[in-house]
């Protein structure tokens, strides 16, 4: 529930994009976060195409006419995730003013930035402006659970873990015929090999969602609505936005590449294990009921995030 003063200033943010999804719906978690707390004001940069861009920061450049037109205000706070943002960022504080929030591990040292969210899994150095996450930030949708909903959310193939159609397709068969009452939706991601779907048997509880053909908002409402959600391990951020919904959230484990060390999704998914916040699907198919009041997840860290930003560096 929003607290936002009905008479409150609105706080001007200038979200720079680089059309990646998973960077794009992180800053958009933020500012969903920061709404709940202030009147925001919201203007999108999209750094693919920089015109509108440019045309600010050169219209407040020094020698400039005093009064000349601005098609938009000055920004209170710079939204960036991905590091063709972080430089247009920095520029964009030193000609029109403002503060620079950078999203995930930024390519340029933090301590150019005046403040840092980095993922906790990847162990990045911490500094009085770095603030680490549990996962990535992302929007939440509020609804009542359905009890009888289920979703699963598969990526594809990574650089860190061995991706199989035919045993990811038995995975999700087994995970389905465990719980028959419910209704699985299967989702795939942009990584998801073609032929996973001709993998998995017909099963009447169960319905393949391509992601290039469902609504923008149709992964948003899914999880808020879902009572049981099963991630495959490669895909972090959507793991994290399944803990955030507050559903019962479960693992289908893939083999991990040859390597020297337990990469970052190892990790995070290890001490989401330990902590019982998730289970493995090689364990156990069906997830523990749902009942109110025994959420397991996160608060969501948009809201979390959003509170450090107003208290650091809003001065309330």
């Amino acid at each position: 529930m929003s607290h936002v003063p009905q008479n409150a200033r609105p706080l001007v943010v200038w979200r720079l994009l680089d059309g990646k999804p998973g960077h794009d719906k992180q800053s958009a978690g933020l500012v969903q976060g920061l709404e709940a707390l202030r009147s925001v004001a919201v203007y999108d940069f999209d750094m693919r195409a920089k015109a509108l861009f440019w045309r600010q920061l050169r219209g407040r450049a020094p020698g400039k006419r005093a009064g000349a037109p601005r098609e938009v205000p000055s920004p209170t706070l710079i939204l960036g995730a991905g590091h063709r943002t972080h430089l247009p960022m920095l520029l964009a504080r030193r000609v029109c003013g403002g503060r620079c929030v950078a999203l995930m591990k930024p390519s340029l040292p933090a301590a150019l930035f005046d403040l840092v969210f980095v993922p906790g899994h990847d162990r990045y150095r911490p500094g009085a402006n770095t603030v680490a996450t549990e996962g990535v930030l992302c929007r939440v949708a509020e609804a009542d659970k359905d009890l009888g909903a289920g979703l699963v959310l598969v990526g594809g193939e990574s650089r860190h873990f061995h991706w199989d159609n035919d045993a990811v397709a038995a995975t999700v068969a087994a995970i389905v015929r465990a719980a028959p009452e419910v209704a699985w939706e299967l989702c795939d991601s942009r990584r998801t090999p073609a032929g996973l779907r001709a993998s998995l048997p017909a099963l009447a509880n169960l319905r393949y969602r391509a992601c290039a053909e469902v609504p923008p908002d149709f992964l948003e409402r899914a999880l808020a609505r879902a009572a049981y959600i099963w991630v495959t391990v490669d895909s972090a951020s959507m793991l994290y936005e399944a803990l955030a919904a507050r559903g019962r959230v479960g693992v289908i484990d893939l083999p991990p590449t040859p390597a020297r060390h337990p990469n970052k999704h190892s990790r995070g998914v290890a001490k989401l294990l330990a902590e019982g916040r998730v289970q493995l699907a090689s364990r156990q198919p069906r997830l523990p009921p749902w009942e109110p009041g025994t959420e397991i997840g996160f608060e969501p860290e948009n809201r979390r995030c959003a509170r450090i930003v107003v208290e650091r560096l809003l001065g309330a």
